[in-house]
């Protein structure tokens, strides 16, 4: 009887969202200033252990990323988590929601300026074999 019972667990397990790998995209941005929209190609790494989750995400030009801090997954499909930027006067906070090997969602923060909003859009990175 005990058997019967692991496998549901099981398979809960192996459905599971793993949102390790390298992910890239871009942030939209409304410039209210201008009327334009600034769109900024970035990257992202995430590594997932279970329920813990760490990584970086940053411009796609720049050397090096910021790292992410207070991630968290739920659901399987509602990444959150929060960047501290130099270009920021506080946390930029990222709400994203998976769908396979997609995430969109919202960023929000503020600069010296003012308030900021941006919509984000990732693609998981394809993983390259060998030859």
């Amino acid at each position: 009887m005990k058997r019967f019972w692991l496998l549901p667990c099981f398979t809960l397990v192996l459905t599971a969202a793993d949102i390790t790998g390298k992910w890239a995209g871009n942030i939209e941005v409304e410039d209210s200033s201008s009327g334009t929209t600034i769109n900024t190609p970035v990257r992202a790494e995430f590594q997932q252990q279970a329920d813990k989750i760490s990584g970086t995400i940053g411009r796609e030009e720049d050397q090096s990323s910021e790292s992410i801090r207070n991630a968290r997954l739920q659901n399987g499909k509602l990444l959150t988590f929060e960047v501290s930027s130099p270009e920021a006067s506080g946390l930029i906070k990222f709400v994203l929601t998976l769908d396979n090997n997609r995430m969109e969602g919202q960023m929000t923060g503020s600069i010296d300026s003012g308030p900021i909003t941006g919509k984000v859009h990732l693609s998981r990175v394809p993983v390259r074999s060998a030859p």
